[in-house]
C-alpha cells in the first residue's frame, strides 16, 4: 500500500536540513575571517622583523664606515706630528671646486679618504665624477642617510658626517683657527672627532636641533639619529658609541657637559664651554 508523506514532517526535515547548512556557512565564515585576521598579524609581524632587520644592517655598514673612518684619522695624526687635519677650507661652502684647491689638501674629506684608498672629494671635483661620492663603496657614503634622489646632491658634496666643529675655534685676536693637535685633546676616550650629521632630510628628535646643513663640519646640535633615534659618534681614542641627541643636548640646546652626566666632551679641554 502507498505511503502519505507527512507534510510536516517534510517540513521539519528541510528546516532542519537549512538551519544545518546555514550553521555549516557559519562556521566557514568565521574560519575564513580567523584565517584572514592570522595572515595580516603575521604579515605585519614579518615587515617589522624585515625593518628590523634591515635598520640592523644599515647601522652595522654606517659604524664600519666611521670606523674606518677612524683609522684613517689615526693615521693621519701620526704622520703629521700628531696634527688634527682642519674641519673645512671654504667659509662659504666646501663645493667640488674648493675642494679641489690646493689649500684643501689637509681637510679631512681630503686628507683622510685618500688615506683610505680612495679619491678625495677634491680629486671627485678635478675629475668632474661626483656621482662616485653618492655610491655605496666610497668612504663617505653613509648607509642610510637620506640623501636627495634628484641631480641636486651633484651640485654640491653632501655630508652625512662631518666633524666635530667644537675643536677649532678662531682665535679672537687674530681671527686665526688653530687645527690643534692629538696631544692637546685631554680627554680623548670622551671627545668627539666625527659624528652623523644632519642632512636637509633628515628628522630632528629634539626641537632645539639645527644647522643640518649636510656641511663637513658639525657641531652637536646637529647631529642626525638616523638609527631609531640614534646616531653615530667616533671619539680621539677610536672608539665608536651609539647616543641619542637626548643625551648630549638638552631641549633648550644647551649643550651637555661631564658634569651635567654627560660622558660626551665636544672641545679639547673639557673645562671649556661648548656651547
Amino acid at each position: 500500500m502507498r505511503q502519505v508523506r507527512d507534510p510536516l514532517k517534510s517540513m521539519n526535515a528541510s528546516s532542519r536540513s537549512k538551519t544545518r547548512a546555514g550553521l555549516r556557512s557559519g562556521f566557514t565564515a568565521m574560519e575564513l575571517l580567523v584565517a584572514i585576521s592570522v595572515v595580516m598579524v603575521l604579515a605585519g609581524l614579518t615587515m617589522q622583523v624585515m625593518k628590523t632587520g634591515r635598520e640592523k644592517a644599515l647601522l652595522v655598514r654606517a659604524t664600519q664606515k666611521i670606523k674606518d673612518l677612524g683609522s684613517a684619522f689615526v693615521s693621519y695624526t701620526a704622520e703629521s706630528g700628531g696634527k688634527l687635519p682642519r674641519e673645512n677650507y671654504s667659509g662659504s661652502g666646501d663645493t667640488w671646486e674648493a675642494a679641489a684647491e690646493e689649500g684643501a689638501s689637509d681637510v679631512w674629506y681630503n686628507a683622510l679618504v685618500w688615506r683610505m684608498g680612495a679619491s678625495s672629494v677634491g680629486e671627485l671635483g678635478e675629475e668632474r665624477k661626483p656621482q662616485l661620492f653618492y655610491e655605496e663603496n666610497y668612504p663617505l657614503y653613509v648607509p642610510g642617510a637620506p640623501y636627495p634622489k634628484s641631480e641636486k646632491k651633484l651640485k654640491t658634496p653632501m655630508f652625512a658626517i662631518g666633524m666635530n666643529s667644537r675643536l677649532q675655534r678662531r682665535e679672537n685676536e687674530t681671527g686665526h683657527k688653530d687645527p690643534g693637535t692629538l696631544a692637546s685633546i685631554q680627554a680623548p676616550v670622551n671627545t668627539v672627532i666625527f659624528l652623523e650629521r644632519g642632512m636637509p632630510k633628515d628628522k630632528m628628535v629634539i626641537r632645539s636641533q639645527a644647522n643640518f646643513s649636510a656641511s663637513p663640519k658639525a657641531g652637536p646640535k646637529a647631529f642626525a639619529a638616523r638609527h631609531n633615534q640614534t646616531g653615530l659618534l667616533l671619539f680621539a681614542d677610536g672608539h665608536v658609541e651609539n647616543k641619542s641627541p637626548m643625551d648630549i643636548i638638552t631641549g633648550s640646546g644647551k649643550v651637555k657637559t661631564l658634569e651635567e652626566g654627560s660622558n660626551v666632551v665636544w672641545t679639547r679641554d673639557p673645562d671649556d664651554d661648548p656651547n
